[in-house]
């Protein structure tokens, strides 16, 4: 009775360290889940603050373009729609300002753009009302659009200061938000491990005191033999010792398959996880492709009132004026620039990569003669090693030459002597292809931001740029299952390495792809 009493003793600690184990995991898990959910608002609220940023500022535009437009076509919905426009622009000025509540830098900003608007909208309404009551055919003598012209610089820099602090805490909230999926993962797979060792030691200790027990039961009927005890009675006592074992084993099997449907139940949890994670990556996708697209017809509205304007009126315009127009217009070509390279960017998401036998040789020859359309006064020496041939979709991995090659040939614009160097590796299975320049270089603490989307580290007036040619070949590569590196000093030049898979390597990745599918 002793032996069993110890075993139960055995048995309960090894029970207590196992519940006390998974109520820690359940409480980390809890915590986490509990961090993960505070942290999806928040990266929900930051989205939204730039989408209604992006809201506000279309809106002002389109009050602009609606003036313009009745201004040429004197169509009678125009001044309803532009009251409509402006009321809904108050709206979501005060939406605005309550959503950054919470941060003060940014709340002054919403106020200070409020104030602006405040007095711009005066001036935008009534040079609606002169174009409403100046007679049609009469515009231009009647018509003051000088109001119009009015600068709007500050606008624009708050505009901007408001958008890019919210895509600076979407980035730093997104960060956190994985780093505690990750955490979360880690605790489950540490509480699992240790469950099973924990329950590995119980059966153990199960297996060891079944065979003891036979062990003793086996000396007793030896003990019966020789003294002459009666059997019944020993048979009686080792029957209660052996219903007691039973039982424990039974509350033993009992405790693990409660451990078992525990486990299922955070495995589906994790699933389902991934599962939202994946449908909020395809719906912010989603959202950039329709951004893109809608973007297009202001862009276009712009334009080419602008064209007209600067064609028809620009002998009747001051130069201060017309200075003002071309800004205008320039902003516009920019910004059509930056919306074809997001639907790029979008349709590269979208697309997946056709593989065929391609030779990188052949290719550089080709996307060599691209990057050199705008540089053919230049003496630029170029450096190319032997390349192989690898298995990857020719138009994108096209791509990817255009945008490191143009790079290469913009940033050393500046050298008296250009070198530009084309090289390749063999490393663990997979082609590791660099290009590398004496241009400008970049501050390598840098350079993990390089291959974001409109991530820049020269000034726009030093070397232009949308700033998404580097995300595009990021997302290229990562799809031929590859990855991307750079490595530089100011004032060095730059390296810029890509890996594709080996062919050997390739099969094993599309046979997991594969798998991963199914």
């Amino acid at each position: 009775m002793n032996r069993a009493l110890k075993f139960r003793k055995r048995l309960g600690a090894v029970g207590l360290i196992l519940g006390a184990t998974l109520f820690l995991a359940f409480y980390f898990a809890f915590q986490s889940a509990s961090e993960t959910r505070r942290m999806n608002f928040w990266v929900s609220h930051t989205e939204e603050v730039l989408s209604l940023i992006t809201r506000i500022r279309l809106e002002r535009s389109r009050l602009t373009n609606q003036i313009w437009a009745y201004r040429e076509s004197h169509n009678p919905e125009l001044p309803e729609r532009f009251q409509e426009d402006t009321a809904n622009l108050k709206t979501e000025l005060n939406r605005l300002r309550l959503l950054v509540a919470d941060n003060k830098e940014q709340e002054a900003r919403a106020v200070e753009l409020e104030e602006i608007l405040e007095k711009q909208l005066p001036f935008l309404t009534q040079t609606m009302q002169q174009a409403v009551s100046t007679p049609e055919g009469r515009s231009t003598e009647l018509l003051d659009m000088s109001l119009l012209l009015a600068p709007s610089g500050r606008l624009s820099q708050v505009f901007d200061s408001m958008d890019g602090a919210e895509r600076t805490l979407l980035l730093t909230r997104t960060s956190k938000f994985e780093i505690n999926a990750q955490r979360t993962k880690e605790v489950l797979l540490i509480t699992a491990v240790l469950a099973f060792l924990i329950l590995t030691s119980g059966s153990y200790l199960v297996q060891r005191e079944i065979v003891k027990r036979a062990e003793v039961e086996q000396g007793m009927r030896r003990a019966q033999a020789l003294l002459g005890m009666k059997y019944e009675e020993q048979g009686s006592e080792l029957t209660h010792v052996m219903e007691d074992l039973h039982e424990q084993i039974v509350e033993r099997q009992a405790a693990q398959e409660r451990v078992r449907l525990l486990n299922e139940q955070l495995e589906e949890k994790v699933r389902e996880r991934t599962e939202e994670l994946q449908e909020m990556n395809n719906e912010l996708e989603t959202f950039n492709y329709s951004v893109s697209h809608d973007l297009r017809a202001p862009l276009r509205h712009m334009e080419g009132f602008s064209r007209i304007l600067q064609q028809q009126y620009a002998t009747q315009l001051p130069e201060e004026a017309q200075h003002y127009l071309k800004r205008i217009r320039d902003a516009a070509s920019h910004m059509s620039v930056l919306v074809e390279d997001l639907l790029h960017l979008s349709r590269i998401g979208r697309q997946s990569p056709q593989l065929k036998s391609v030779s990188l040789a052949e290719l550089v020859e080709e996307t060599k003669v691209d990057a050199l359309a705008d540089a053919s006064d230049r003496n630029i020496h170029w450096q190319i090693d032997a390349l192989p041939k690898v298995d990857a979709d020719p138009i994108l991995l096209r791509q990817v030459f255009v945008n490191l090659l143009s790079n290469a040939v913009k940033f050393t614009r500046n050298q008296p002597h250009t070198l530009i160097e084309i090289g390749h590796n063999r490393e663990k299975g997979e082609e590791v292809i660099f290009v590398r320049d004496n241009g400008a270089g970049f501050n390598p603490q840098y350079a993990d931001k390089l291959f974001g989307v409109f991530q820049r580290l020269h000034r726009q007036d030093e070397f232009e740029g949308t700033g998404i040619g580097l995300a595009t070949v990021k997302r290229i590569i990562h799809k031929h299952g590859g990855r991307v590196w750079a490595e530089s000093q100011p004032g060095q030049g730059a390296t810029f390495y890509f890996s594709l898979p080996a062919r050997e390597k390739r099969v094993q990745y599309e046979k997991q792809m594969m798998g991963a599918t199914a």
